[in-house]
């Protein structure tokens, strides 16, 4: 991921970078003054202060009341500023936003979970996906390629996508009735005689998923980085139980 050092930083990834049509972030978030959750003090200002640095307007900034469900969004503007900088209006148990509206800004919050950016450049469209373990398991970003096919016309070799950072098979050690929920992807449940439980990949999960609903291998970029033990102090529940959150999305130019 490349950071841009503005007055709030941000990272973005070099397969988007390429797209001058769209806008993308990832907020690096190691402090209170860069959290944009709404809970936390200061996070409304902070999301004004996002908007300023990537470029887009605040009043046109969508979020979904993420529940951990296979609920996709299909947004339009008549939702624009749905839980921008409050959150009785975000869009109510929604996990995974769609659109085709330019200037519309999709976003996610994680903080261990994993954020999946994807864009279609044949039909200027975009997708913002929060995959928990849970969303993961149940194959969410497979569902939003579909959701897109069906909405847009997209064809799922066109897409672009990103993978945020997340927690890391080094650190989500599950149970093995978590591990039992990912009968689809076996090759993302690891076993180590050091480790006393399974580890999840969930970042290869994903990637499997994407392949498996038509991505080119060669058109997905992952962020590399652990929210729990890696670099640039990325929120994370596991290490700290924060309120704070990652900010993960996208706008159509």
């Amino acid at each position: 991921m490349n950071l841009h050092s503005t007055d709030f930083p941000f990272f973005t990834f070099g397969n988007l970078d390429k797209h001058g049509a769209i806008k993308h972030f990832v907020t690096s978030g190691n402090s209170s003054l860069t959290d944009i959750n709404l809970r936390s003090e200061g996070g409304a200002a902070n999301r004004q202060r996002l908007a300023q640095a990537v470029g887009f307007e605040i009043d046109r900034l969508v979020t979904g009341e993420q529940t951990h469900s296979l609920n996709i969004a299909v947004v339009t503007d008549a939702d624009a500023g749905r839980g921008s900088v409050d959150i009785d209006s975000r869009i109510p148990c929604t996990d995974a936003l769609i659109t085709n509206c330019k200037g519309i800004c999709l976003m996610v919050l994680t903080a261990d979970c994993v954020p999946v950016l994807l864009y279609d450049p044949a039909t200027h469209s975009a997708a913002a996906i929060h995959a928990g373990w849970r969303g993961t398991a149940n194959g969410i970003v497979g569902l939003t390629v579909e959701k897109m096919s069906r909405e847009f016309g997209t064809n799922p070799s066109n897409l672009v996508a990103a993978i945020g950072p997340c927690i890391a098979a080094c650190c989500f050690e599950v149970g093995d009735d978590v591990a039992e929920h990912f009968s689809r992807w076996p090759e993302a449940v690891l076993r180590r005689s050091n480790w006393p439980k399974p580890h999840i990949d969930l970042v290869l999960a994903n990637r499997l998923q994407l392949e498996q609903a038509g991505v080119l291998p060669q058109n997905i970029e992952t962020s590399g980085h652990c929210t729990k033990c890696g670099p640039h102090g990325f929120f994370s529940y596991r290490r700290n139980q924060t309120l704070g959150r990652i900010g993960t999305g996208i706008v159509l130019g």
